[in-house]
């Protein structure tokens, strides 16, 4: 008798699994509002273009009514180079105008049709990859003016990361002014 109640209650226990309610394509312009703790948002950014082929992916996670997120950057041009940026408090106000979700709406409303030889902007995918949204863009031109609005929500989260950033260039020679030429006889 004492298994039994002991087993009873062991499947009571495993039976009482939580089921998030999230739906991506239903709660993703309010994401942060409405992920519940253990859920997992992966956003994967493509800046690829023409020869330059980089990629990030941001992972959103909530423990214990908190959103965190970590960062993986990753350039394959000339060499492979990577970066894994810091676990971060994400508290960006889902109303603030350099936020994840107000960046998706414009993708939403900027988005282009998927044509087969083009590969999506902004993936998003939600529980294990079952639910994902991708966004496309109409060519570089308009690649290039979605990235410059995300730059801005990234350079927000990370102020100080440098990764994507170009070295200076090399400062000019000196000056040749006061020097003659060398007379060539």
């Amino acid at each position: 008798m004492k298994r039994f109640i002991l087993l009873f209650c062991l499947s009571l226990l495993l039976s009482c699994k939580h089921e998030s309610k999230f739906n991506l394509e239903k709660d993703l312009y309010q994401f942060s509002e409405k992920i519940e703790n253990g859920d997992t948002i992966e956003i994967n950014v493509d800046y690829s273009a023409c020869m330059y082929f980089a990629h990030e992916v941001f992972t959103f996670v909530k423990q214990n009514d908190t959103l965190f997120l970590q960062t993986h950057s990753e350039i394959n041009s000339f060499g492979k180079r990577e970066q894994n940026l810091p676990k971060t408090f994400y508290n960006i106000p889902a109303s603030d105008q350099l936020s994840f979700e107000n960046y998706f709406k414009y993708l939403k409303k900027e988005n282009k049709p998927k044509e087969d030889f083009r590969s999506p902007l902004v993936v998003i995918y939600y529980k294990n990859r079952d639910q994902s949204k991708s966004f496309f863009d109409d060519g570089l031109q308009d690649k290039f003016k979605k990235l410059d609005k995300f730059a801005l929500i990234r350079e927000k989260i990370y102020p100080n990361d440098t990764f994507f950033k170009s070295p200076e260039p090399p400062p000019p020679p000196p000056s040749r002014k006061n020097k003659k030429a060398p007379k060539i006889n």
